[in-house]
Parts: structure tokens; sequence; C-alpha cells
């Protein structure tokens, strides 16, 4: 055959292309477009996008600009149904307007931004049916609004126009107040779109959008490779449908780590630093660490180097972890039942949206990369659901829209979960036991007869009053003077009760002839936010986390006593038996405590996480048994001048190494 008449010059197939029927173009075009919107599948891939450019806007300007505050601005409109995210950043220049809505059009430097791929402003665009954007600099500036993106993807039969950016009717207060940089603005309208209504998120002011945009979105700055990025700030301004605003002002990017947010929270690095100085001066290491008993989680974070000293890691990932300059946090719960608290006390979002919980979270240049994965552990399952685990890929590429990683990078992200969990959950001896119950109330008690008929004589007679006249606040206590006997501490302590200085216990009564002096309960009533731990104005406090739900405990022995001394005494001598007393209220501490009982200071701020109930400041252990203690005079000084009383505390009570 003759080839001659074929013969035909070398091209270039993308210049080519260009010269394709101007239909057949389009119809590719429109295919590509929406494939790349099918790889966006999360409600939160539009303020991730919106703000992932504002925040790479920024970075460009500050490479020639020095002189700028950096600053995104968020509004969010309920009534409007929109979300606006303005930058102060560099703004677009003319020639790159014009193309960059298109599918695969970038103006980034790969490797130095959040994305580069080109695709998240075409999801933007034609993902949604109306989008505004404003832009300016000192050479360009322009505002225009794209109308059906959405309806024209989904439109199969050639009735929806190809859509056109035309300029914009409307103005934005935000975009006028910068010098330059951009606007984006969605309105969530028409159908087809994800999510379709704001109010799918249930969130109507800006706190709680605060924990859902610093978790799931850019916002949340994942710094734990220790890179050096630029400090930007943000406002966040939420116009809820009644048509009140609401705005946060000034806040730092950064995520929302559990060990920032859940109080009582310990460094592994930390607790081994103080293990070893206990070490090499001798002492011992569990005493060394006993303020840290009863935490609420550990955590640690991990470089490079810590990670491939895992035992898991082969050679293979290590030259992985070196490519991608991996690095990791892990943050282990002594329940998932904390996961809740955060979400219902803290973020205050709706039930069952667990914002921050247990699972992988892989990150990229930054930022959180996807939904949460199952941390595939092969035993001890249940701790997947008490371990946050970060894990943080510097330079790599996802798949278009925010599916994820490679599976290479996948793979040993799970690898590296699965050996932080188990590293973090070898530390469950100092957090708290994960009974299911709130504090220690559901633990059985010996109850004798004279407690059972103390509880009968509580059901059949209660005493109450109704009356909101009385118990008003006069900011002192009756009794004139310092405690002088034993008498005296018994009524300095119920003044406390009435007075609500102490709020957490209820007085069942006393005894005449039993061998101990009373019987009481620990309570928590609704508002439990009067329980809370407060520096200031609720020093004897419990921390939030602790308080789930109202309760009442069993009847428990109450011990009157001018000085510890004397019930340290009536121990020794067998007339009263340390396993029985579960509280002892005295006026001074004494000495004699010494020679058996290890005192840890509730009124230790440091200690705090170790109070089970509003009020006591102490617990007393000894090598059998322990029990709780309200000193009066350290409690008072406590309330009086705080600063002084933490230096007493830790002086008198703590084993700091």
């Amino acid at each position: 055959m003759d080839y001659a008449h074929m013969a035909i010059e070398s091209w270039d197939p993308l210049e080519a292309a260009e010269d394709t029927d101007k239909e057949i173009v389009s119809a590719a075009k429109k295919r590509e477009i929406k494939n790349i919107l099918k790889s966006y599948v999360s409600n939160y891939d539009p303020f991730s996008e919106l703000i992932q450019n504002a925040l790479d806007a920024i970075e460009r300007r500050a490479e020639n600009d020095e002189d700028f505050e950096p600053k995104v601005r968020i509004f969010i409109d309920l009534m409007q149904n929109s979300v606006e995210v303005v930058d102060n950043g560099c703004g677009f220049r003319a020639s790159e307007f014009k193309s960059f809505l298109a599918p695969s059009i970038s103006f980034k430097n790969a490797g130095k931004t959040r994305g580069n791929k080109g695709v998240g402003v075409t999801y933007i665009a034609y993902g949604f049916n109306k989008l505004t954007i404003r832009t300016k600099n000192e050479d360009f500036e322009y505002q225009g609004v794209i109308r059906r993106g959405r309806e024209w993807i989904n439109d199969s039969e050639g009735t929806v126009a190809r859509p056109k950016i035309e300029g914009a009717k409307d103005n934005s207060d935000l975009f006028e107040e910068i010098d330059q940089g951009t606007s984006f603005k969605i309105e969530f309208t028409g159908e087809g779109i994800r999510p379709s209504n704001l109010s799918w998120y249930q969130a109507s002011t800006p706190e709680q959008w605060l924990y859902l945009l610093l978790v799931k979105t850019p916002l949340g700055l994942i710094d734990i490779d220790g890179s050096d990025r630029l400090p930007i700030k943000f406002d966040l301004t939420v116009l809820d449908r009644e048509g009140e605003a609401r705005t946060i002002s000034d806040r730092d990017i950064g995520y929302k780590y559990p060990h920032t947010e859940i109080k009582a929270s310990r460094r592994i690095s930390e607790i081994k630093e103080i293990q070893q100085k206990a070490l090499d001066k001798g002492k011992d290491l569990q005493k060394a660490i006993s303020k840290f008993r009863n935490s609420n989680g550990v955590y640690e974070i991990y470089e490079a180097d810590d990670i491939k000293e895992f035992r898991s890691i082969n050679d293979d990932d290590a030259s992985l972890i070196d490519e991608f300059s991996v690095s990791a946090y892990g943050y282990f719960a002594y329940s998932t039942e904390v996961w809740d608290q955060l979400n219902d006390k803290k973020a205050k979002l709706r039930k069952g949206l667990r914002i921050l919980r247990g699972g992988l979270q892989q990150a990229v240049n930054g930022m959180p990369q996807g939904e949460l994965i199952t941390i595939p552990l092969t035993r001890s399952i249940g701790h997947q659901n008490q371990a946050h685990i970060i894990v943080h890929f510097d330079g790599a590429e996802p798949d278009y829209g925010r599916k994820g990683l490679q599976p290479e990078l996948k793979e040993l992200a799970e690898k590296i979960s699965v050996a932080i969990v188990r590293q973090l959950s070898e530390r469950r001896d100092i957090l708290k036991a994960d009974s299911g119950a709130q504090a220690n109330i559901d633990k059985e008690v010996k109850v004798h007869e004279w407690l059972r008929d103390q509880e009968q004589h509580e059901e059949n007679s209660p005493l109450t009053l109704t009356s909101d006249k009385f118990f008003i606040p006069t900011k002192k206590v009756s009794l004139g003077s310092t405690p002088r006997s034993e008498q005296d501490v018994i009524v300095l302590f119920n003044q406390l009760i009435a007075g609500g200085v102490i709020r957490g216990i209820r007085l069942l009564g006393t005894s005449q002839v039993s061998q101990y002096d009373g019987v009481y309960r620990y309570v928590a009533e609704e508002p439990l936010e009067v329980y809370e731990f407060e520096e200031e104005s609720n020093p004897l406090g419990v921390l939030e986390e602790q308080l789930t739900k109202p309760f009442v405990s069993p009847p428990k022995i109450l011990e009157y006593k001018y000085g510890l001394d004397g019930l340290i005494r009536e121990f020794e001598s067998g007339e009263k038996h340390e396993t029985d007393v579960n509280l002892c209220v005295f006026w001074e501490m004494g000495k004699e405590y010494e020679r058996e009982y290890t005192p840890l200071s509730y009124l230790d701020f440091d200690n705090v996480h170790h109070r089970p109930y509003h009020g006591l400041t102490h617990l007393m252990a000894s090598g059998n048994s322990e029990f709780h203690a309200i000193c009066l005079k350290e409690l008072m000084d406590v309330l009086n001048d705080p600063e002084a009383a933490q230096v007493f505390q830790r002086e008198t009570y703590s084993d700091d190494i």
C-alpha cells in the first residue's frame, strides 16, 4: 500500500484540539467538569475550597509585601443561605481572571501552596448555581457573577445555556473594606448541590461554626511539622435566621487539637522526662507522676525520626517518610464519652455530631485532607475510637477533590496510626478508669444498719424550703471568728454548704449513738454549670468533662474534727476504721497524717482533674485505704487569696522533681 499520500508534518495535539469543533470541545469540557464535581463528596468542600484559595492568595502576596496584615473574613448568611470568604491577598491579574475557572488551570506554585491542580475553583463555579467573584489590586479590578453552573452540568437535553461571567450588580461591604484581594461568595440555591441548605450543619452561632471550620477546613492549620508558616488572622461573622449578626474577631488559624480542648491532658514526653529525673535522683518513679493520674487523655507529637523508630516501619516506609517529611500527632482519651462531652458542651453542636472523634485524619501541606478513616487495629479494637491521630505529609498531592492520598501514602498513614495508638494506650495507667459511670458514684459501699435507717428517714421525712426569699448571698459567714472547736467546724461547714460555697454535698443527718458523726451524699443537680471549675469564680469546682449528667451518690460516712490529727489517732487506736470513713471535715491539717498518709491537694489548680466532687480539698491516701478531706482553713485561704494559696499548696504537698 502506498502510504506516501498520508505523510503529514509533526504537530502539537493540544494545539490541534483547540481547532476542533466548538461543540465537541464544549461537550468534552462538560464531561471533564462533571468528573471533577463527582470527586467532591463532603458537605465541607465548599468552605474548604474558598478558604484554601484565600490562604494561598495571602501567602502569595506575602512573598513580595511584608508590611500588610494578613486577614481572612468569613461571612455566613443563614437568611440568604450563602457564604462569602474575603482575603486581602494578591488579587487576580487580568490575564489570570478570564481563564482561572476553567478545569486544570492554576496559577499557584506547585509544592508551595495548599492546592495546585486547578480543579477547586472549577468546582465552586460549576458545582453551584450562583458564584459571585470580586477581585482588585493596583493593576486590575472586576466584580462578576456566574449563574446556573450546576444546572448546566446536570442538563442532559441542552436546554440550559453554558454559563458566562457577567458584571455583578450588587456590592460587598467586606470587599470594599480591603485595599486589595479577592472575594468569593456562594449562594446555595437550586437542585443537585451539596449541601442543599446551610441548615444541614445545624449551627447558628459563630462559636459553633468556629469548631466546624477549624476541624474540617484549611482554616484549621495543622502545624505539627514545625514549619514556619505565615501567621494569618481571621474574622468569622454569622447572620442568623432572625437577622442578628455576631462576630468572632482576630482569631488565629489553627486546628482544634484535642489536648487544647480537653482539660487534664498530658504529654507523654513530659511524663517520661519527669520519671527520668526521679530515676536520676533515686526517687519513686510512680510517686513522681502521681499528680498526672486520673487524666482525661494523653498525647504526643512525632517528627520523622521518631516515626522511623516504630518497629513496624520498614525501609520503604522510611524512604516515604523522608520524601514527604512525615510528622504525626496522637491523642488517646480515657473514654469515647470525652468526644460527646467536647461536642455537646464546648462545640455546642447537634447531638450525635462528633466533630472531633476517634480515627485517622490525613493532612497535606498544613491542612486536613478528606474525612476521618478507621484506624485498622487488629487487637484492642475499641481503642480505635478513643484515639484521634493526624498524619501529615509535606508536598504530597491528593487525588482530585478531597478523597484522600495515593494508596502507598494512605497505607503508611494507617501503619503509623496503629503504632501511635499502641504507644499511647500503654499509658492508660495515668488515665481515669472508664467505668461508664459519672465520677465514682456507682461504686458500691458498705451500708450498715445505721446508713439504711438514715436513708429511710430521708425518704419518709424530707426537709425542703421552697421560698426564694431566703439564703440570699451576703458575701459573709455568720461565724465571726476562726474555729476553735469541733462544733465551730460543724457550724462553718454547714454555712458554706447553705451559702453555695460547697455545692456537691447533701447532709442526711448526724448521729448521737453511732461511732461516726454523720451521713451525706455527693450530688450534682441542674444546672450542672454551677459545679464547673473556674479559678476566680469557682475554685472548688470540677472540670466540665466530668459533668456528664445529674447524679446522687449512695449514702456515705462523714467525720468532723477540729484537726485531722484527732481522726488519725482514732484510726491508730482502732476506735474508728479508716475503710469506713469517706469524708473528714476539719479546720487544720496537723502533722500526724505524715506517718501513714500522702495528701493529694485538689486546691493546687494543677490537680483539679483529680477532684471528683465539688468542694473537696484533699485526698488522703495510705497503702491500704484512702478518704477525702475538706480542710476548711486551707479552703478559706484559696477563696481569699488564690495566688498565695497556690504557692502554699505546692510547697506543702507537691513532690515535683
